[in-house]
């Protein structure tokens, strides 16, 4: 671990969890909308009273669900992380606070274009249907309406200036 900071703005972008296993891995939630530019990081700021701690990154298991921490080496001393909410500078973020919607953090991206980039060019986003579960964007796909989950693990990136976003469609999702 490295000394503890106190700088610039911070954006809660997620919370430890549990530990998983006896060597220190930790389970790990992050904010959809924060995940790329998470698991794209060396380190995390985990908050400990008014300080932020950073704790370097050894490696992202199971998609992102599991974090094992440098010099986090057994279960008790994952045990002193937990429930710790995880921070980042907000110049590391490639969304600002202010650009996420407090209800649908995916309404931004109404009248977007959605690029899959194996089949290219999708659509253009009419409305964000939100469910229980998920959010769905509606798009006239080929004549027909067709509704695409949106998830932070879908997207591979967002062009604001162009207000296109680049997906990664699972296979035979457009055939349905």
């Amino acid at each position: 671990m490295a000394r503890t900071m106190i700088k610039g703005e911070m954006t809660k972008v997620g919370r430890m969890g549990r530990p998983h296993g006896l060597r220190g891995e930790m389970k790990v939630s992050i904010e959809d909308v924060y995940f790329q530019d998470v698991i794209q990081q060396d380190s995390l700021l985990i908050a400990v009273g008014s300080q932020y701690v950073p704790h370097f990154v050894e490696a992202w298991r199971s998609g992102g669900n599991l974090v094992k921490l440098e010099e986090i080496d057994d279960k008790e001393s994952a045990q002193m992380l937990q429930q710790r909410d995880i921070y980042l500078p907000q110049n590391l973020l490639t969304v600002s606070v202010e650009d996420i919607p407090a209800d649908n953090p995916f309404e931004q991206y109404v009248d977007y274009t959605i690029v899959d980039i194996t089949n290219g060019i999708i659509g253009k986003i009419k409305e964000i249907i939100d469910l229980p579960e998920h959010y769905l964007a509606e798009v006239n796909y080929k004549g027909k309406e067709i509704m695409i989950p949106l998830h932070a693990d879908l997207i591979e990136q967002v062009n604001k200036k162009e207000q296109v976003l680049f997906m990664a469609l699972p296979e035979g999702l457009l055939e349905l």
